[in-house]
This record gives structure tokens, sequence and C-alpha cells, in this order.
């Protein structure tokens, strides 16, 4: 009799610490979910460390893709209206680069299994880190052309250098401030990782249901078909100022409604 209860007991108490260790679990990720239900839907709260992060692949495609984007940006700063290249362009391509490179490179240390989200995401953050353009540049630049000075290469690269050093390293030093906080928002982010999110997260759907990565390339697809006409075909209808068109001789209705005037109540069918 005493046998049993020493079981019944050891297996009450079992449970009990197993009941615990959950609730423990689900009260960790409560806490570590964001309090915003917008950012609580698109970022995920969990991690699989067993994923490789610092691949042959990462390397390759992080370099690459950093030299010809910082490069092109920097080049093209100097234009009245400056071609950026943004982060987005590093998602869409690095993706099926990375679907590429894991299906034709030997498995081992070249291919340590397929191309996931964490090595997705490096790439995308070391580009996006080289694309901004160096404001320290303007400064090398107007005094080459306006007042004619020049300090040489070391003293020019030395200058751009420890600009961006103390720009990264202070966003280093506010990032448990600014970033790691979970009631830290950055709109403009929560796109990216929605994407991020689409194009590799598993999701169980019901029988007709669209996934995240089909709607994508639907929406895509019609974007790129759509662009075409109020860019090349019919670009009048990127600014509909109807106030004009209902009075053409007016002066006043040009100014207040006209795409050189106020614009008000013009309306456009190009999303760009």
């Amino acid at each position: 009799m005493s046998e049993q209860k020493h079981e019944y007991t050891t297996e009450k108490e079992f449970v009990d610490e197993k009941f615990d260790i959950e609730r423990s679990s689900v009260v960790l990720e409560e806490e570590e979910n964001s309090p915003i239900p917008e950012v609580a839907a698109i970022v995920p709260n969990t991690d699989d460390p067993s994923l490789p992060t610092l691949t042959f692949r990462f390397w390759v495609m992080a370099t690459g893709f950093s030299v010809i984007i910082s490069f092109c940006n920097q080049f093209f700063w100097f234009r009245e209206n400056p071609i950026t290249i943004g982060m987005s362009v590093v998602q869409l391509l690095a993706y099926p680069l990375g679907k590429f490179m894991a299906r034709i490179l030997p498995s081992g240390i070249l291919n340590p299994g397929p191309f996931n989200i964490k090595e997705h995401v490096l790439i995308a953050l070391a580009a996006n880190c080289a694309a901004g353009t160096a404001y320290a540049v303007d400064i090398i630049v107007i005094q080459r052309v306006f007042y004619e000075q020049n300090f040489g290469f070391l003293a020019n690269f030395l200058l751009i250098l420890t600009t961006q050093m103390l720009g990264f390293g202070l966003a280093g030093v506010l990032r448990r401030y600014l970033v790691y906080p979970a009631a830290m928002v950055w709109p403009a982010n929560l796109v990216q990782v929605a994407l991020f999110n689409t194009l590799h997260q598993d999701e169980q759907l019901a029988p007709g249901q669209w996934s995240r990565y089909k709607f994508f390339l639907v929406a895509f697809a019609a974007i790129f078909v759509y662009e075409w006409i109020p860019t090349f075909l019919f670009p009048v209808i990127g600014s509909i100022a109807w106030i004009c068109w209902a009075k053409p001789d007016s002066i006043l209705a040009a100014q207040i409604g006209g795409a050189y005037g106020l614009g008000v109540g013009a309306i456009t069918l190009d999303w760009n």
C-alpha cells in the first residue's frame, strides 16, 4: 500500500512539474511577444537554433550584394533624380539565388542544408547596411568642386570610415533601448519581416486556400503587368485632376487641382 502511494505521489509530482514547465513556457512566450497586435501577428517569437547562419552562401551573396549596391547607390547619388536600390530588391534576388546554390553546391561545408530564413535575413541586413550613402562623401565632393581642396585618398578614407563607424556604434549602443524592447515598433521593417515569413514559412492550408507565397507571386505578377499602363502606355492616369477637367480654362482650378499646383482632389491610379 505504501509503495502504491509512493508511486502515485511521484507520478503526481511529475505531472505537476510538467504542467509548471508548460505554463512557464506559455508565460515566457507571452512576455516576449509584442503587446501590439500588428507586430505580434507578423513577427514570430520563436527560434530554431539548429539553422546554419554564417554559411558559404551567406558570405558570397552578402559580399556581392553589398559591393554592388553600395557602388550603385553612391554612384547614382549625384544624379538630380538618384536611383536607389533598396532592401526589397536584395530580398527578392537572394531567395532564388540561395535556392539555386543550395541545389547545385556539393553537400558539406559549402552546402550545409536548404537555404533558410536566417541566411536570407543576414544577407539582406548586410546589403542594407551597405546600401546607405555615406554623408561624409558630400563633404569631400563640396571641398573639391567648390573650394578646390583635396586632402588625399587617405584623409578622405579615414573621414568616411570614422563617421560611418560612429553612426554604427551609436546604433549598437542604443539597441537595448530602441530595438530590444518588445514595445518598440519600426513600421517600415514589418513589411520586410512579412516578406521573409511569406517566402520561408510552411503553412497549414485548408483546401482551396491560398498560401502567402502564392498570393505574393500573383500580386507581384499583376503589379508588374499593370505598371506598364500608367508608366508608358497611358501616363495620364497617374494624376487625374478632375477639377481641371471641370474648368479647363480656369487658372484658379489649375492652381488648386493641377499636378503642378496644390493637387487638391487629384486621383491617381499609379500605386508607385
